[in-house]
């Protein structure tokens, strides 16, 4: 979701649990990496075909928003095909011919994904990491969005290369990128940004965005997915130096390593970098945002024109931003004294959980093949007002 519609129906509320709705574990599925491309969803999409053809109204819904829906539908019929790698194409088009999904949905349907959704994420040392080490760094992940007909879609891969588990990820039936993963010895989650204060000027980005629609570049989500599944993990310090230079739309990155936590703030062909040993989180605004006054980052908003003036976006993210820290500052600002519990209780806690949550999950990139230790998906929102 993109946070201006969140920012819409939920304004400040002082941070306090909330009554849950419905929260289930979703179901896991392998993913077997050894397979043909084209064959590796087949159970996905027998499982899911009825709810992939919910996202025929989400593309509608989209395309309403611009100013020619009829020609854009036209050109995306004509012209949407294929994404950037070979073997997502195949797997892609696998899963539009066993759903019956057309092709170009399913294309639009995983390069739409990494432009709009709104998240919380971060990394914090606890006491009590999944296999049993002392003060490790664990991922912690919400995953917000207005887009109902999601829910339905909410599933956990196990990526099989081998028949060894090689990778794991929260995400949803039909798309072919990581949002949110896991391996052992690093982790990754994909956040929402507004671009601000660009250092490529908006023709560059509107240029991306048409190499990314037409399959000329990677999304994010399909960079993500390569990290995830490659050979081996790359370091903190080598995404740190590498990841920028990716053309991409702007995001947020959260990478965790059993020692550390790396949080990038994704421009087209940069990034700002914050690490720490022991605990960072990031929701939907630049940190030196937390540092302006509500006048001096309304009038940069405003700067970037149309689209991103709505200061509630800011707002609303320092607020879920500052409730995730809480957890540090209850324990006397001592992330070590934090356990996983810990780490669960706050993400359930409003307003880092609130109704356009789809998913929560607590990653642990120590764990064999990258440890799931606590994932919950809500299939309806959760009510915010009653006690």
């Amino acid at each position: 979701m993109s946070p201006t519609t969140r920012s819409q129906t939920r304004r400040h509320r002082s941070p306090t649990r909330r009554r849950l709705s419905s929260p289930c574990d979703p179901p896991t599925y392998r993913v077997d990496l050894s397979a043909p491309p084209e064959t590796r969803y087949r159970e996905i999409c027998a499982d899911f075909k009825a709810h992939l053809a919910d996202i025929v109204p989400i593309y509608d819904d989209l395309l309403q928003l611009t100013a020619a829906p009829s020609t854009l539908n036209f050109l995306a019929r004509t012209l949407l095909r294929r994404v950037h790698s070979t073997e997502e194409t195949r797997e892609i088009r696998g899963i539009a011919k066993a759903t019956g999904v057309p092709l170009h949905l399913v294309v639009a349907f995983n390069t739409f994904l990494d432009l709009f959704s709104g998240c919380s994420s971060g990394g914090v040392r606890v006491t009590d990491a999944g296999d049993g080490r002392d003060r490790g760094v664990v991922h912690f992940r919400g995953l917000d969005w207005a887009m109902e007909p999601l829910r339905k879609l909410i599933i956990c891969v196990d990526y099989i290369r081998d028949s060894e588990t090689v990778a794991r990820a929260v995400t949803y039936a039909g798309y072919v990128g990581v949002l949110t993963g896991v391996r052992h010895g690093l982790s990754m989650s994909l956040n929402y940004r507004v671009r601000l204060d660009s250092p490529s000027s908006v023709i560059s980005h509107r240029l991306h965005q048409t190499a990314l629609l037409l399959g000329l570049r990677p999304s994010i989500s399909s960079l993500l997915r390569r990290i995830l599944l490659a050979p081996s993990p790359p370091t903190l310090d080598t995404l740190a130096q590498t990841v920028p230079r990716t053309p991409s739309t702007p995001c947020y990155l959260t990478f965790c390593a059993p020692t550390g936590v790396l949080v990038l703030e994704k421009d087209l062909v940069r990034a700002t970098a914050h690490a720490s040993p022991d605990f960072l989180a990031v929701t939907n605004h630049d940190a030196r945002m937390e540092g302006l006054t509500p006048d001096e980052w309304r009038a940069l908003l405003e700067k970037e024109g149309p689209g991103v003036r709505d200061d509630a976006i800011i707002m609303d993210s320092i607020e879920r931003k500052r409730c995730v820290a809480q957890m540090c500052a209850a324990r006397g600002g001592k992330s070590a004294r934090l356990r996983v519990q810990d780490v669960v209780r706050q993400l359930e806690t409003r307003p880092v959980q609130n109704e356009c949550t789809h998913f929560s999950c607590v990653m642990d990139p120590a764990g064999d093949g990258g440890g799931l230790l606590w994932v919950r998906a809500y299939p309806e929102p959760v009510d915010m007002d009653s006690e």
